[in-house]
């Protein structure tokens, strides 16, 4: 069934025109042999596809979605290729001592330009601009958690080149942002537009030789082979990069589950209050209580989205239909932009959408090969998979051919078995209990400007430990 782009993302709809259908490419028609089966045209697919067929072009890589490419987080996100991975550092050094994680850190921070130079080398036109990414700070708790991390950083071996704070002034000299009291700064990070590099990087697949058949969902996964209802591909190895769609896959139930989030964009904004907010040179732009993301886009919008005001899981791990964010979300995130530039009260919302990212139970992304059986993965990135998600199909391009480089060896590469979430209903009324901890908790440090212990456990239920970078 065709999807309409409008009903997809800004960015499709950008790309495609309000009413038109998105297209397609054609379908598996009859099964057949390859080299390599990726199961996802997404980021993490394609950029997995990219890596073989750079190293090894004889390869036959065929590529299966069970939509259309790009129609997963992928065409929906936010743009910020930022240099963040799921998981503390003390995680990663648990998974591979202190040079591990230093390693992986690294390369997330050289996967920005990496992404950069693919982009100017396939003449992908995404609108690519690293500016690097500001954390605002707009109460005391937020400035003590960000000059922390800049100490932290500094104890890793990171320096000013890395990140760094920035004073109030600081941060009127770049963005007026109302009630700022200071901000953490890093370059390693690119604002760009997701639509056109999802798009951009799969026909620079198949230029490169390999197949994609859009309207081809697999449904069942076993050793060497991919099954859906048009035919079977058999191949040396099975890639699953299904992210928060793993759950459709047969035998995958429970590995990773969707989470849902949703955006707004505005309409383009007139000079004069362009005047007034600043942010020339676009910086992604973080904010905390509640968690925001946002971009200048080339085209002189803002889009913003973060942490819903709703329960984030569905039932049975559905990843839902796509289409417009739910009202009382679509008017937080309205609130809040009004809240971080008051100049921008009038200007109007153009379309929000919604979208869904993956986590496993351990909260962190893996990346993973089963020599025996054939079965690769990769993915689980917590919502932070726009840069990981390439130095993943970088890692698992090297795993597949067997080649021991520094990035076979980063301690995100895990072959034990993920373990799988809870069965419902105890999935669906865990997700909802984190979730009111961590709202709650995250209401109750914006009131009182103090950690809360409340969120900490939420936190901690949930298995999740923050993140690096």
């Amino acid at each position: 069934m065709a999807q309409k782009a409008a009903e997809i993302s800004h960015w499709f709809a950008q790309m495609y025109g309000e009413q038109a259908a998105v297209p397609a490419r054609a379908p598996l028609s009859g099964s057949r042999d390859a080299d390599v089966c990726i199961v996802g045209a997404g980021y993490t697919g394609l950029w997995t596809a990219y890596a073989l067929k750079r190293a090894e072009p004889s390869l036959d890589v065929v590529l299966l979605d069970a939509e259309t490419t790009g129609f997963g987080a992928s065409g929906r996100n936010g743009g910020a290729v930022i240099a963040q991975l799921a998981g503390s550092r003390e995680h990663w050094v648990q998974r591979g001592g202190r040079d591990g994680a230093l390693a992986i850190e690294r390369a997330l921070q050289a996967t920005v330009d990496e992404i950069g130079a693919t982009v100017e080398r396939e003449g992908i036109d995404c609108s690519f601009s690293k500016n690097g990414v500001m954390m605002v700070a707009r109460n005391d708790l937020e400035l003590r958690r960000f000059q922390a991390s800049v100490e932290a950083d500094r104890r890793w071996g990171f320096g000013p080149e890395d990140s760094t704070m920035l004073d109030a002034a600081g941060v009127a000299e770049r963005i007026a942002i109302d009630g700022a009291l200071g901000a953490r700064f890093s370059r390693h990070c690119a604002s760009m537009h997701p639509g056109r590099l999802v798009r951009g990087l799969a026909d620079a697949v198949e230029r490169l030789g390999a197949t994609i058949h859009d309207h081809s969902p697999v449904t069942r996964v076993e050793p060497h082979a991919a099954h859906t209802a048009r035919g079977t591909v058999r191949a040396r190895f099975v890639v699953r990069a299904t992210e928060a769609y793993t759950e459709s896959v047969g035998g995958a139930s429970g590995l990773i589950v969707p989470i849902h989030t949703s955006m707004l964009v505005t309409e383009p904004i007139p000079a004069e209050l362009w005047e007034q907010v600043g942010w020339a040179r676009r910086e992604a732009l973080l904010a905390e209580h509640p968690f925001l993301h946002l971009q200048h886009t080339a085209d002189g919008r803002i889009t913003i989205g973060g942490d819903d005001n709703r329960v984030p899981y569905k039932f049975r791990s559905s990843p839902g239909e796509p289409g417009p964010a739910i009202e009382r979300v679509r008017a937080m995130y309205h609130a809040e932009l009004v809240k971080l530039f008051p100049a921008l009260r009038d200007v109007k919302i153009e379309r929000s959408w919604t979208g869904v990212f993956g986590t496993s139970r351990r909260w962190v992304p893996t990346v993973g090969v089963d020599r025996a059986t054939g079965l690769a993965w990769a993915g689980g990135y917590v919502g932070e998979g726009v840069a990981p998600s390439n130095l993943a199909g970088r890692t698992l391009a090297d795993l597949l051919l067997g080649r021991d480089t520094e990035l076979s060896r980063l301690p995100w590469v895990d072959s034990r078995p993920l373990p799988r979430w809870h069965p419902e209903p105890l999935r669906a009324i865990g997700s909802t209990l984190v979730w009111a901890m961590r709202d709650v908790g995250d209401r109750r440090e914006l009131r009182t400007g103090k950690p809360s212990r409340i969120l900490a456990l939420g936190n901690k239920l949930a298995g999740y430990g923050g993140h690096l970078g």
